[in-house]
């Protein structure tokens, strides 16, 4: 135990080894023949081994930190097991600095790393966590700045939106959106705010041809969204709306239209603004 501990932690092992111990702790917590406290440490070391550069190294102790999560205390959750209400705060809790490792990760690590990771989270979310606690921890990972991958933080986003309108409730998903919408429509520049903006109203939408765009709209990061499609989505988010939203909705998009409006130019949300204007009058 102690020698494979401290090859992971050496920086020099070479990867076929680091593989090799890894997946052999994998075998071992799998077969629970590894005692809760030495457990409990190599979480944490499997969690600290997400800080490293290595893409393949940060994998390999990816797919070790998953077997010691669905294994171990937090497993637990999963699995439906009695617990007294200390003991799965205490779970969640730990599960929760976890995903924050493995998000921190998908921020700052290469494609080829951020994409199985951010498939996985998926995952996770639904077998450890409430939808609804998560909400915004996804969105404000989505408008960080340090955010490099935000592309496979939006399909986690789709994802969990889905799940939620899926599930009925449409509702809880509007008292999410519609308070952070103003951040949106205020990024820097236009065409960014436009695209984080159409990502958002399509995660949320209940048309399911609508929702199809999600993969045509992330290939176009930072770039020029189509008018119509960002016209369209807006329509379609306001006509599910009760008449109190859809009013604090148009009062966004009218804050996005100020806040990018320059010499009476329009720009996306002005036009949409207008699109709206006739049902004031």
């Amino acid at each position: 135990m102690r020698f494979g501990t401290q090859c992971l932690m050496n920086k020099s092992t070479p990867f076929l080894l680091y593989q090799l111990i890894t997946r052999g702790f994998q075998r071992l917590v799998i077969s629970f023949s590894i005692p809760s406290s030495e457990l409990d440490m190599l979480t944490q070391l499997a969690t600290n081994q997400l800080e490293i550069d290595d893409p393949q190294k940060c994998l390999s102790a990816f797919g070790l930190l998953m077997t010691c999560m669905y294994c171990g205390r937090e497993g637990s959750r999963v699995l439906n097991l009695e617990r007294d209400q200390d003991t799965t705060d205490q779970m969640l809790a730990g599960a929760m600095d976890k995903m924050r490792k493995i998000l921190d990760c998908v921020g700052h690590c290469c494609e080829a790393q951020a994409k199985p990771l951010a498939a996985v989270i998926c995952y996770l979310v639904t077998d450890f966590f409430p939808k609804e606690q998560m909400i915004n921890t996804f969105v404000s990972e989505f408008l960080s700045k340090r955010q490099q991958n935000r592309h496979f933080i939006s399909l986690v986003i789709h994802e969990l939106f889905q799940g939620i309108i899926s599930a009925g409730n449409f509702s809880q998903i509007c008292e999410w959106v519609i308070p952070v919408l103003g951040n949106f429509v205020q990024l820097q520049p236009l065409d960014f705010s436009v695209w984080c903006t159409s990502i958002l109203l399509v995660c949320s939408t209940k048309n399911q041809e609508l929702s199809r765009l999600l993969p045509i709209i992330i290939s176009t990061p930072g770039g020029t969204i189509n008018p119509d499609w960002f016209a369209l989505l807006c329509q379609d988010f306001a006509s599910n709306l009760s008449v109190e939203d859809t009013s604090t909705f148009k009062e966004m998009l009218a804050l996005g239209a100020r806040a990018h409006g320059s010499n009476n130019v329009k720009n996306e949300y002005s036009v949409v603004c207008e699109l709206f204007a006739p049902a004031d009058e």
